[in-house]
């Protein structure tokens, strides 16, 4: 008797084991091979074609461009897998064939066209970046003829809100875009969760996961404290203040990324930054090495569009802006400018009072900025905005300078960029900035194929952005991944909307 009792115990504590090593997985209510997933953002949709939303859809393995960039930054083959630039104005994409789309439907290249086209009648940014004139199928090939000639036609299809969807199949769009990555959506909660299923039939083979959480935690602190928790399994982007809470059972990956956190000024009238003077003078003030510092995470001081990262000839920019309060005060003793009883320079009794429009979470960078210009003699009030979306209607009456968080190779191009932020009268050009010579080094960009030949061009820009002050370059994070060690596969990216992949899993 006492022997099978023996037994009995022993077969339960084994079951009981067994129950302990599942627990992981049962919180969760999740079976086989489950993954939670940190997101720094969201975006108010799915839609892929709704303001950058579509860069979600990316990163969580769900959504796939005719191509895509390597961590080292070339282009290749996803949903396309070759391509041709017949002439300057005729390009032929060849479409992979034995593609499914989440709900079953073959993906034939009429279906492509009709995603691509889908996408330019409702994103004008994006018709704006391809100018495409003409889409026809020929066999498996789509050609494509473009308006002019387009040497960013390209990169620009790499862009998320090209991913190819199936236009037949819009009801839920907003929620459950139907596309062909690894993974397929299956449940959306704005502003909390995308629930994920692996996609039995998708033409990579067998995807690593079974099911995704992804949580949106746009506060830094509670990312990195569900990490270290374990609510998730991997974080994007984890601040110096938080890196040390990731050391045993946990792995960090850094990489030079391609982004820049800037301030957009308001060059318009209604704006002091009108005044070149006043523009140079707040960049003279701000201190570039705290702000790299209080972002961490081998953050390197910002001076010009582009990072060093980008390859485009950040050493040899001339003029670029460095901490000097004393040539500040000159530049604006010059521009009639002088600090009256509060400390604060004002001009014919009006005081220097600028308007900073921030979105995200994270407020730190900001009001370090805010502390900096004040000691130096210039009033900021910060103004909250509900989100990145809010950016681009703000109004060039609604702020002086305005933060932004850009990818600036986002398609492995400076076309993307420059155009959607310094060419005149666009869209992400929010402070109204324009000068002829910038707009025609971008239309030159736009028609010029070889590569060092766009590296030239996009560095003459960089220099007119750097001595006409267009903008205020704060500082380039790297790309960070921070994951437990039960996390494979999950690479980091110097394009940081590159994220989950088919190999993506978890032991």
């Amino acid at each position: 008797m006492k022997r099978w009792l023996l037994v009995c115990l022993t077969m339960l504590s084994m079951v009981a084991l067994l129950v302990g090593c599942g627990s992981d997985t049962a919180k969760d209510g999740k079976q086989g091979k489950h993954m939670n997933v940190g997101l720094y953002w969201f975006g108010e949709t799915l839609d892929p074609t709704h303001e950058w939303d579509a860069w979600t859809l990316t990163r969580i393995g769900a959504g796939e461009t005719l191509a895509t960039v390597t961590p080292d930054m070339k282009f290749t083959p996803q949903l396309a897998d070759s391509w041709e630039n017949v002439d300057p104005t005729t390009w032929k994409f060849h479409i992979r064939e034995n593609v499914k789309f989440h709900n079953g439907t073959p993906m034939t290249p009429q279906k492509v066209k009709e995603s691509i086209e889908y996408t330019m009648k409702q994103s004008a940014r994006s018709a704006k970046a391809v100018k495409i004139e003409s889409i026809t199928v020929d066999g498996q090939n789509l050609i494509i003829k473009t308006t002019e000639p387009n040497g960013s036609l390209l990169a620009s299809l790499t862009e998320p809100a090209f991913v190819i969807m199936d236009t037949a199949d819009l009801k839920d769009v907003a929620s459950k875009p139907v596309l062909t990555g690894p993974y397929k959506i299956t449940a959306f909660t704005k502003g909390e969760t995308i629930e994920l299923a692996a996609f039995a039939d998708y033409w990579g083979g067998k995807p690593g996961l079974d099911t995704v959480t992804v949580k949106d935690i746009e506060d830094n602190n509670k990312r990195a404290m569900a990490l270290q928790s374990k609510d998730v399994d991997v974080i994007q982007k984890v601040d110096s203040a938080n890196r040390s809470l990731f050391k045993d059972g946990f792995n960090i990956q850094d990489v030079a990324g391609v982004r820049v956190l800037m301030l957009k000024l308001n060059h318009t009238e209604l704006s002091p930054l009108h005044d070149k003077a006043v523009r140079s003078a707040i960049a003279h003030i701000i201190n570039y090495d705290s702000m790299a510092k209080i972002i961490g995470n081998s953050s390197t001081p910002g001076a010009a569009p582009f990072p060093p990262s980008a390859n485009l000839g950040f050493d040899s920019i001339a003029n670029k802006p460095v901490t000097d309060v004393a040539k500040a005060d000159q530049l604006l003793t010059q521009a009639g400018y002088a600090k009256n009883a509060n400390g604060i320079y004002a001009k014919d009794g009006k005081e220097l009072a600028l308007t900073l429009a921030i979105w995200g979470k994270d407020t730190s960078l900001y009001e370090e900025i805010q502390q900096e210009l004040k000691q130096a003699g210039i009033a900021v009030t910060l103004k909250k905005l509900q989100g990145a979306g809010e950016v681009d209607t703000l109004g060039t009456d609604g702020f002086d300078m305005v933060e932004r968080a850009v990818v600036t190779m986002s398609t492995n191009d400076p076309y993307w960029y420059l155009s959607l932020f310094y060419k005149t009268g666009a869209k992400s050009n929010v402070g109204a900035y324009s000068h002829p010579q910038v707009d025609a080094l971008i239309d030159q960009l736009s028609v010029t194929f070889d590569q060092n030949e766009r590296s030239n061009i996009a560095k003459q820009a960089q220099q007119i952005l750097v001595d006409d002050v267009a903008d205020i370059y704060l500082l380039y994070p790297s790309a960070t991944v921070v994951s437990t060690t039960k996390v494979k596969n999950v690479p980091v990216h110097p394009i940081d909307y590159y994220l989950l992949t088919k190999d993506s899993t978890i032991e």
